[in-house]
C-alpha cells in the first residue's frame, strides 16, 4: 500500500531586529539543521518576521488619535492610539466588538487566569475591518507582541510582493524554485467554534486554491466543493510547529506537497471589491458572532 507523506520542519531563527537578508538566514539555518531546500518545497513564514526583516515597524509616537479613534475609545474603552492605527490601515470598518463577554469564560480559554485578565484588559474591543490591501481582519492585523516597546507591526502591506521577493532571494542563493506562503494569526469563527487560526495573507509560486470545484467523486457525481484554500491549510499545519508566544519558530519548510505552481497570489482570490459579496459575508459573520455572544450570556 502506498502511503503519501508530508514532512514539516520548523526553523528556529536568530532574533530578527532590523533589516536583514531573510532568505540567507533561512537557508543558513536550514543547513545548520541538516536541511537543504529543494525544488517544490514550500516555505511558510510568519508575516511578523517577514516585516521585521524589512524594518517595517510602526512607531506609536507618530500616531495621533483623530475624532473617530477618540469616539471609539469613549464608546468601548479601546485605547485611542490603537484605534487610530487600525483606522489608518483600514479601508472600511464593519464593526467594533467589545471583548468583555469573554470575562466569564477565561477559565475555559486560558491556563493562566492572571495573564488572561491582563490580556483582556489591554484589548477592550476588536475592530473588524477591510484593510487597504483587501484583506478582512480584526484590528487590521496590528500586532504588539514580540516587537520593541513603543512599536507595532501593521499588516497593510502587499504580502504577495514580499513573498515573491523572498522566493526570488532563495532562488538566487540556492538555484531552487520553492513556493513561499506568508502566515498571520486571525480570530476565527466556524461551525460554532471561536478561536484563532493561522491563515495566508500572501503567497508566491503556488496556486492559493485547489480549483477542483465540480470534479467527480468516487461514484462519478460532480461534487459541490473542491475549492480548498491550500495556502490557508499550509499555514494552519505550519502553526502547529510555530511557537506563537515566543516567536521561536517563525519559518516552516514543507516537503512532499504536490501543488499547482502559479504566479497568482492571495490577493488574486480575495473577494474584496466584488460587489455585494463582502458585505453579505461580513453580515453573516457578525450575526454568527452576535448569536454566539447571546448564547454565552
Amino acid at each position: 500500500m502506498y502511503v503519501k507523506r508530508l514532512a514539516l520542519y520548523g526553523l528556529e531563527l536568530p532574533r530578527i531586529e532590523g533589516p536583514v537578508n531573510l532568505a540567507k538566514i533561512i537557508i543558513e539555518t536550514a543547513r545548520e539543521d541538516g536541511l537543504e531546500l529543494e525544488d517544490g518545497d514550500v516555505v511558510v513564514v510568519t508575516s511578523k518576521v517577514l516585516l521585521k526583516s524589512k524594518g517595517l515597524l510602526a512607531n506609536l509616537k507618530d500616531i495621533r488619535p483623530g475624532v473617530r479613534a477618540r469616539l471609539i475609545h469613549k464608546l468601548t474603552g479601546k485605547d485611542p492610539v490603537e484605534a487610530e492605527i487600525v483606522l489608518q490601515n483600514s479601508e472600511k470598518v464593519y464593526a467594533v466588538i467589545p471583548t468583555g463577554f469573554l470575562r466569564d469564560r477565561l477559565s475555559e480559554i486560558s491556563k493562566d487566569l492572571e495573564a488572561a485578565r491582563k490580556a483582556l484588559e489591554s484589548v477592550k474591543a476588536l475592530m473588524i475591518v477591510r484593510m487597504r490591501n483587501g484583506i478582512i481582519a480584526s484590528d487590521a492585523g496590528v500586532d504588539y507582541s514580540n516587537v520593541p516597546p513603543g512599536y507595532a507591526i501593521t499588516s497593510n502591506h502587499d504580502f504577495d510582493a514580499l513573498a515573491k521577493e523572498l522566493r526570488e532571494g532563495i532562488k538566487r542563493i540556492t538555484g531552487r524554485d520553492v513556493a513561499v506562503v506568508v502566515a498571520d494569526t486571525e480570530v476565527f469563527l466556524s461551525n460554532g467554534k471561536v478561536g484563532s487560526i493561522d491563515v495566508a495573507v500572501g503567497s508566491s509560486g503556488i496556486d492559493p486554491l485547489a480549483r477542483e470545484f465540480g470534479e467527480r467523486d468516487i461514484y462519478g457525481r460532480p461534487k459541490f466543493g473542491g475549492l480548498d484554500i491550500v495556502v490557508d491549510e499550509l499555514c494552519a499545519a505550519a502553526a502547529l510547529l510555530m511557537k506563537q508566544a515566543s516567536e521561536g519558530v517563525p519559518v516552516v519548510i514543507v516537503k512532499g506537497l504536490k501543488y499547482r505552481k502559479s504566479e497568482n497570489g492571495v490577493k488574486d482570490v480575495l473577494i474584496a471589491g466584488r460587489r455585494g459579496t463582502v458585505s453579505v459575508l461580513v453580515k453573516i459573520l457578525l450575526l454568527n458572532i452576535l448569536l454566539k455572544i447571546l448564547h454565552i450570556l
